[in-house]
């Protein structure tokens, strides 16, 4: 019988497109040239531009990598980049200016997440295991919030402010402590194979892929379930229980 579950955040319960990266991208450079040049710094867009590259190639370095990295890391590998000497309270600053493009442009809740999280919250502890990049967890939070899902949630695991990531265990055997589950109690919902298949697996836990967004997972034998919408998420967790 499960008593935990455990869920991915990007294109798992948030879908991300390209076109919608780009425009938080853009947003990001608007807000980190506005704050530097205030601060008297001499940018311009197209060098933070290249900054935000060079910060965003160390998240993903890292996590292609399986380490966790936080956003303060890669807003020094920006400053780095525009070769800026920046104080501890600039480089806080320039991680608010990021979580303000994740606010302005947002991943958009997956279609009939919300009554099925409801549903689910009755009846199991739910937690959330996230990599991060350039979005800090603090804002994801927010944004949580803002769709009116967070309080389905009692346990929160994001790798910028674990300096974790996914498939490391400790990301998936934390978040079952704070929702007093063992592994064999408790099943991780992702859309990733590398990343939340595996990890959830070698924490001993069981593993559903969410195949309704990302549809480049095509190399799966661990799942114990594959599922495209929600509606169909309930039937299954009872049916990995027996």
């Amino acid at each position: 019988m499960f008593k935990a579950i455990t869920f991915d955040y990007w294109q798992t319960l948030y879908a991300d497109t390209q076109q919608n990266w780009e425009n938080r991208q853009a947003i990001r450079i608007e807000n980190c040239h506005e704050y530097l040049t205030k601060q008297g710094y001499p940018c311009n867009k197209d060098d933070i531009a290249v900054g935000l590259d060079d910060a965003y190639e160390v998240s993903m370095t890292c996590w292609y990598e399986h380490k966790g990295v936080s956003v303060e890391t890669c807003m020094r590998a920006l400053a780095e980049s525009l070769e800026l000497s920046l104080n501890k309270a600039e480089i806080d600053s320039l991680i608010v200016c990021l979580g303000k493009a994740f606010m302005a442009s947002p991943p958009v809740l997956i279609q009939h997440v919300k009554p099925v999280l409801a549903k689910l919250s009755e009846q199991y502890s739910l937690g959330i295991i996230s990599d991060s990049a350039l979005s800090p967890g603090k804002y994801a939070r927010q944004l949580m919030e803002r769709d009116d899902i967070y309080q389905y949630f009692s346990a929160f695991t994001f790798s910028d402010e674990t300096e974790h990531t996914k498939p490391e265990v400790v990301q998936f055997i934390s978040t079952l402590k704070q929702l007093n589950a063992k592994p064999e109690e408790a099943v991780h919902i992702g859309d990733i194979v590398r990343t939340d298949i595996v990890g959830a697996k070698n924490a001993e836990m069981k593993a559903i892929r969410f195949a309704g967004f990302n549809k480049s997972e095509t190399d799966d034998i661990l799942s114990d379930a594959v599922i495209d919408d929600y509606r169909q998420l309930e039937d299954t967790i009872t049916q990995l229980s027996k």
